[in-house]
């Protein structure tokens, strides 16, 4: 009898039923603006850190002409790794953990998969012909 009279209102049903039977968190009304605000600060935080690593290519070149591709890419991981720890110490604002232990996890993490990024790329132009390089 309680699921009959529920199921008259279909919009507080399936509120009950995502909250009790799903365990699922109902939306909000303005839901769909927040998802658009959170996906507009995710692009912007991916353009701005995602940039970041690419000044060893694009700044120092010009900045200092007589460094080698050898130095302008070791400057480019330096940059990569401060900017990841950064990234981590940012991402400890909202969490509970240390700055620093945020910071060298999001530089861990973010090395290996660059790590493996960057051997899995070699790996692949090694079984590339000379002349298509």
């Amino acid at each position: 009898q309680v699921v009959t009279t529920m199921s008259k209102y279909k919009d507080f049903f399936v509120d009950v039923m995502m909250a009790e039977e799903l365990q699922l968190q109902v939306p909000d009304e303005d839901h769909e603006m927040e998802a658009m605000r959170e996906g507009v600060v995710m692009f912007c935080s991916f353009a701005i850190f995602g940039a970041m690593p690419l000044l060893g290519y694009a700044i120092f070149p010009a900045a200092f002409p007589h460094w080698g591709e050898s130095d302008l890419f070791t400057a480019a991981c330096v940059i990569t790794g401060v900017v990841l720890f950064l990234m981590g110490c940012v991402k400890s604002i909202f969490s509970t953990s240390r700055w620093y232990l945020c910071g060298l996890e999001t530089l861990l993490l973010g090395g290996a998969c660059a790590t493996v990024a960057f051997t899995l790329g070699q790996f692949v132009d090694s079984l590339l012909p000379e002349d298509s390089r």
